[in-house]
């Protein structure tokens, strides 16, 4: 039987609800079934119910011998009796908490069964808010900024909760259900990871003997795999919002702590965005969770958000668990060598950006180096005023200040020039971009719509005329093709490549991704056989969920980007470039750099800047850059500041723009 909660939109397969549902008040509420003795048992007194759920409740105690206010959690004797597999869970939930001997988890002090043969368990009272209450009243102001500073004040909150899991780890328990509900936030500083239920946990970490030793008296031979059986209830245990894809596919691997650091990065892309990565009803989410598409990326341009925290949200949600964090640890080790000012691994870091926050973090003593400087040239100048060579000291003095004022002016002016070349070249990059993607979706957009109207690809005078009314409209195009499934060629226009009709393209590479992702495709550049690089885009024609067909346009690689890239963007002293995703030129000023690679050419690896300018291109969508070198006929270095910009013509491609300048 499928469950869901709408609160916390979790799923899973039991046969009866066992969800303690805590209420939200601070103060208990009175229920007179629960007092109509006011004695539990010898040892504590009743003072009322503060959660409640189908097969369990929790009541409010106080230890009498100690005097101080518990938590009491009790399993229903009906329950108890009606499903063993229930109050075996709710053993095991004690017992793996009680074992757990850290601030971040409720402590343990008791645990037993009640005459009647239902279990319970003494816990600590815990009095606070859920992480989730708290990020949905942040979530209530009308003022973004002042939402997304709320939401980041609780990133120590999260590093404990990085911190407590990391214990678990350590411990063999995986908690396999993080969601800001089982988070709870104390008044003083507390924060308590709640519901361990759905843990799974090592073997060797001892349960069965503790098991043994306290399990109801029908229950003494219990298996060794118990902990196995509680662990697998159902198919898919967890809560899809916050759910690793390996919880819901195993074609994802399995369950591991990495499954936690799934988790806990849906938590970080609440902070920075105020919405789970994933949203709509079950279905949609586990349909999403596991697609072969991307987690979104917690990267959005309505918000300056910090990028260290992007970068580690990316890698915590990365679909495929080993390029995820190992564990929490490592993920609490960068959160906090974000939150103390320290560089964060998982960022890669620009020049100017090094620079600024080795300014920031050595301001002080720079301040002091400078106070220090300025002391000894007046005490310099003052020494020399009352000397013999006082007037020679003086003029010394005064060539020396215009002097530092000189370089001081170069200076300033040195960093004006490269903020300006910079920014124009970002903007230029910007443009190039828009329009380059504007007319790539032009192109794909018009043949996708004239795929839909097709149930299949037939041979015909109306299927020539079709490429032909296409070849008008986007002269820019080299040639266009209709290919029957899987890649036979049944038409194409212009009328000089005939001789290509019954061609089998089935094995190349494009017609096979069209065939497997039933999506637009952009090829890779290649050599055509009339002897230039050309750049292929495929559209899928569809009859149900088969790909029946294809429409597919030819581009002259450096020719479609030469038109594209006019020459108002083109001044002396500047470059551009078109990237392909591996480092291949499709498009430069220099007819002969085209199709070099920026990672292949042995000439572009002897220059160090240039090669890591090169990773930052491929790795980074957008930014700024710069490398030097010995140029031809020039006495000094050539130094180019670089900016780019990163396109997707298909999900499957990616072209970057770079924009380069002599300075």
């Amino acid at each position: 039987m499928r469950t869901t909660d709408p609160d916390n939109s979790m799923t899973r397969l039991l046969p009866v609800d066992d969800k303690t549902v805590m209420r939200p008040s601070s103060t208990p509420l009175k229920d007179n079934k629960s007092t109509s003795s006011n004695k539990f048992d010898r040892d504590y007194s009743l003072h009322g119910t503060v959660g409640e759920g189908g097969v369990g409740r929790v009541l409010l105690g106080l230890d009498e011998k100690i005097g101080r206010e518990v938590a009491i959690k009790e399993m229903l004797g009906q329950s108890a009796h009606l499903d063993s597999s229930l109050c075996d869970r709710f053993l095991r939930e004690a017992r793996i908490t009680g074992r757990l001997e850290h601030p971040g988890v409720v402590p343990v002090y008791d645990f037993g069964l009640q005459e009647n043969g239902a279990p319970y368990y003494v816990m600590r009272l815990i009095r606070g808010d859920t992480l989730s209450e708290k990020l949905k009243e942040f979530n209530n102001t009308t003022n973004p900024e002042l939402a997304l500073a709320n939401r980041l004040s609780l990133l120590d909150r999260l590093i404990d909760i990085c911190e407590t899991l990391a214990y678990a780890h350590s411990k063999g328990v995986i908690h396999r259900d993080i969601k800001p509900s089982n988070v709870v936030l104390g008044a003083f500083g507390e924060t308590i990871v709640l519901d361990w239920g759905l843990a799974k946990v090592d073997l060797d970490w001892g349960l069965e003997k503790v098991a043994s030793q306290h399990s109801r008296p029908d229950q003494a031979q219990t298996k060794s795999d118990e902990n196995a059986d509680l662990t697998l209830v159902g198919d898919i245990v967890g809560t899809p919002s916050y759910m690793a894809p390996e919880q819901a596919n195993p074609k994802f691997g399995d369950v591991d702590t990495r499954s936690d650091v799934f988790a806990i990065g849906c938590i970080l892309y609440y902070l920075l965005i105020g919405r789970p990565p994933l949203r709509g009803n079950v279905d949609e989410i586990l349909a999403l969770l596991t697609s072969d598409q991307p987690m979104p990326s917690s990267r959005n341009q309505n918000q300056s958000l910090p990028p260290e925290l992007t970068a580690i949200c990316d890698k915590a949600l990365n679909k495929d668990k080993s390029k995820r964090f190992a564990n929490a640890g490592e993920l609490a080790d960068e959160l906090c060598a974000y939150r103390d000012g320290r560089l964060v691994s998982t960022y890669a870091y620009s020049p100017g950006e090094l620079l600024r926050r080795f300014v920031v973090k050595n301001k002080i003593a720079l301040m002091a180096i400078t106070a220090v400087l300025v002391a000894i040239l007046i005490g310099a100048g003052l020494a020399f005023k009352f000397g013999v060579e006082a007037e020679k000291a003086r003029k010394l003095a005064v060539i020396e200040q215009q002097n530092v004022k000189y370089e001081k002016q170069k200076v300033e002016r040195a960093l004006a020039d490269v903020t300006r070349i910079s920014n124009d070249n970002l903007t230029t990059a910007d443009n190039a971009l828009k329009v380059t993607k504007l007319q790539i979706d032009e192109l794909r957009q018009a043949m996708e719509q004239v795929a839909a109207t097709m149930s299949g690809v037939k041979k015909g005078k109306t299927l020539t005329r079709l490429l032909e009314e296409f070849l008008s409209r986007f002269p820019y195009a080299e040639s266009f093709a209709a290919s029957s499934a899987p890649g036979k060629i049944i038409a194409v226009a212009p009328s000089k490549y005939q001789q290509a009709i019954g061609s089998d393209t089935s094995k190349f590479e494009h017609n096979i991704l069209v065939m497997e992702q039933r999506a637009p495709i952009t090829s890779r550049v290649y050599m055509a056989p009339e002897g230039f690089e050309a750049i292929t885009l495929v559209v899928p024609v569809k009859n149900g969920q088969r790909v029946s067909g294809m429409l597919s346009v030819r581009l002259k690689a450096a020719d479609f980007f030469g038109e594209l890239l006019s020459n108002d963007i083109r001044i002396e002293k500047r470059d551009i470039w078109v990237v392909q995703d591996d480092g291949l030129i499709l498009f430069d000023n220099n007819p002969n750099e085209i199709g070099q690679n920026l990672f292949r050419e042995e000439r572009f690896q002897q220059i160090a800047e240039l090669r890591q300018l090169a990773k930052q291109i491929i790795l980074q969508d957008a930014g700024v850059g710069y490398y030097k070198n010995k140029s031809a006929g020039q006495a000094g270095d050539s130094q180019r500041i670089a900016s780019w910009r990163t396109l997707q013509p298909t999900d499957n491609r990616e072209w970057t723009i770079v924009v380069l300048e002599a300075w």
